[in-house]
């Protein structure tokens, strides 16, 4: 069984509880790192300066800045994970790599599935390879962002 390291567990305590329900089912199964949850406006902008969001941080506000849940405690509705295989790099652009960020999303989507099915979370999910969640991973046509999952409302 794997765990997360402490980068992951301080980046895993400012989820919203949904996110932290499905990621402590999934990292039983298999070994990710979580990159970010929450983030500032600064940092959401030098995203978007850099082309890695579509979403600027004042205009459009991306999930992972900072709302409040029915709690009222300010947490991020999205999280981004990559999977981990030692020696290897997640990000590089090969389709081994591309293949681990797809095998994660199915486990991500089947947990969810579950933990909605049993009453456990209120949400489900959306994932940056696959935006109009139709199952069609269109690299080419599509911003992709391989490692962002988001909380969406159960429709």
């Amino acid at each position: 069984m794997y765990d997360f390291g402490n980068k992951s567990r301080e980046q895993f305590n400012t989820l919203h509880i949904d996110l932290q329900l499905i990621l402590k089912e999934v990292i039983r199964i298999y070994d990710f790192s979580i990159l970010e949850g929450i983030r500032t406006t600064v940092r959401q902008q030098e995203l978007f300066k850099n082309g890695r969001s579509k979403l600027d941080g004042i205009n459009k506000k991306s999930k992972h800045q900072g709302r409040k849940d029915k709690d009222g405690n300010i947490v991020s509705f999205a999280v981004d994970i990559m999977p981990y295989k030692k020696n290897t790099n997640a990000f590089e652009d090969t389709e081994d790599a591309r293949k681990r960020f797809y095998f994660l999303a199915g486990i991500m989507f089947s947990v969810t599935q579950r933990l909605l099915k049993k009453g456990k979370i209120s949400h489900n999910i959306r994932w940056g390879g696959d935006w109009q969640m139709d199952m069609v991973y269109n690299t080419k046509s599509e911003f992709v962002d391989l490692p962002h999952f988001e909380l969406i409302k159960v429709k």
